[in-house]
């Protein structure tokens, strides 16, 4: 497929059901029969309501949603700078290798150098066949581990503040 087919541009409210379509995908991607955790309207709240926590581009072949990318401001402690921090990407199974999920990730490194952000930054899980394609635009492994507090662990620790 041609490159010059594809467009990147900011989502918008109308891309709520797009995005939560993919995000389901993606779930399938990782945990196929898993149902998603999330709605179209929590996106619609989270994503584009008076305090958003998250912003996200959309690719579009001929018009067409291929694929998405959300991010997120964070902060860089160590270096006392904003940096981004990508969250998910999703590009449709057919539209893989085709230079859509490229140019998702090249408007957040724009998006981060129009805003000064240090770095970007994203987690992907060990052995996922993506961490080529993420090395192969420049992201470099750094071997730290991913941990996460949740559920019942979570209560525990914050009931000894």
């Amino acid at each position: 497929m041609a490159r010059f087919d594809l467009s990147i541009r900011k989502a918008v409210i109308d891309d709520a059901e797009t995005i939560f379509s993919f995000v389901a995908g993606l779930i399938d991607d990782h945990l196929p029969g898993q149902t998603p955790w999330t709605s179209a309207e929590r996106i619609k709240a989270d994503g584009f309501g008076p305090d958003p926590l998250f912003e996200a581009f959309m690719a579009e072949r001929n018009a067409q949603p291929v694929g998405f990318v959300s991010f997120f401001r964070g902060y860089a402690g160590w270096r006392g700078k904003p940096m981004g921090i990508a969250h998910a990407l999703y590009v449709l199974p057919q539209e893989r290798r085709t230079g859509a999920a490229r140019a998702l990730m090249a408007s957040v490194a724009k998006t981060a150098l129009e805003r000064g952000w240090i770095r970007v930054e994203l987690f992907v899980e060990e052995e996922r066949p993506a961490i080529r394609f993420y090395e192969a635009v420049g992201l470099r492994d750094l071997h730290h581990r991913h941990m996460r507090l949740e559920g019942d662990a979570l209560q525990r620790l914050a009931s000894e503040a």
